[in-house]
């Protein structure tokens, strides 16, 4: 993913997370084969980059020059995160799979704000597969439901409808997403929508910086200087 100074990250088949400048020089590495498989990192906020290992429920904190700042494991508060990411201040959220909650933690990772048990609000069993955190609103992502928004002290708003998509990120009360071979911007309070279409064919992911756009395809990556107006 970008950061909003134009820095990419990339998590490698080798478990490493790299950074990159946004004129593609590889500025940092990190590694740590203690944890498992990192599948997925937040950097929101690029003095305080979030790792993610599911299968042991660890996160790992990093500053600027992918050196440790903090960790923490998920198991010592007997949960099931599958999600993690940066609150947009400080903090984080997690979503706890097993009781279906949707929690906000401080920088000690003590509980701020929890959704409680979205199954009795929503009526669906949820098994959301990203997260995408806003100024104002959380944001869930369900291959089978869509969108989920939940506000900043963790109550559901209400559920947007979309296709399952590869791809989530938040700007402003806007959502934005891959479909098709063009970048989707949709407006959570109009549902109007304005689109991009991509320079590189075949895009999986993509993720949207202050001044540039990187696109992953099956093996590559690509950074493009663009100016994208998202409204």
């Amino acid at each position: 993913m970008a950061d909003n100074l134009d820095n990419t990250y990339l998590i490698t088949p080798k478990n490493e997370l790299l950074k990159y400048s946004s004129a593609g020089k590889l500025l940092w590495r990190y590694s740590n084969k203690a944890f498992g498989k990192a599948e997925f990192v937040d950097a929101t906020d690029p003095l305080r980059i979030l790792l993610f290992y599911p299968a042991l429920q660890q996160i790992v904190v990093l500053n600027n020059n992918l050196s440790e700042i903090a960790r923490y494991r998920f198991a010592d508060l007997s949960r099931q995160v599958t999600l993690a990411g940066l609150a947009n201040t400080s903090g984080y959220w997690s979503f706890d799979q097993a009781n279906f909650e949707l929690h906000k933690l401080d920088n000690n990772f003590e509980d701020l704000q929890q959704s409680g048990n979205l199954y009795q609000v929503t009526g669906k069993a949820l098994q959301p597969d990203m997260m995408a955190v806003g100024d104002q609103f959380v944001y869930l992502h369900d291959p089978a439901l869509g969108v989920l928004q939940f506000d900043r002290f963790g109550a559901y708003v209400k559920t947007i409808p979309t296709a399952p998509l590869n791809y989530l990120q938040v700007r402003d009360d806007r959502i934005i997403f891959l479909k098709n071979g063009a970048l989707v911007s949709l407006d959570t309070q109009t549902y109007e929508t304005a689109e991009f279409r991509l320079p590189v064919e075949q895009t999986i992911q993509a993720s949207l910086g202050s001044k540039i756009i990187a696109l992953r395809t099956g093996k590559s990556v690509f950074l493009y200087a663009a100016k994208i107006n998202i409204r």
